[in-house]
């Protein structure tokens, strides 16, 4: 079971890193901070879904910190998103 819950993480974790990447490409495409935005907070989503059990395998760190600690990152994750939400933009042409 452990594997497989690996592998699970490790699949959600390259498909928000593609989501990413391709929110940047089209950010410097367009010339666009709230595809930016987007981009990095889905970036800090993507590796914080995995950072809580990263911190308490790897580092040894304790469970509540290696909570807090993946809570943090996501919701930095979460704050660029709803910046990009609320950013003003250009005007519909």
């Amino acid at each position: 079971m452990y594997l497989g819950l690996l592998a699970v993480k490790a699949v959600i974790v390259l498909l928000g890193l593609i989501v990413a990447f391709q929110g940047f490409r089209a950010a410097r495409r367009e010339r666009s901070q709230r595809m930016l935005l987007t981009a990095g907070g889905f970036t800090f989503l993507s590796v914080g879904s995995v950072l809580g059990g990263v911190c308490y395998d790897a580092f040894q760190l304790s469970r509540p910190l290696s909570g807090t600690v993946q809570s943090g990152v996501v919701g930095v994750g979460m704050v660029l998103i709803f910046l990009s939400v609320f950013l003003p933009g250009s005007t519909p042409q």
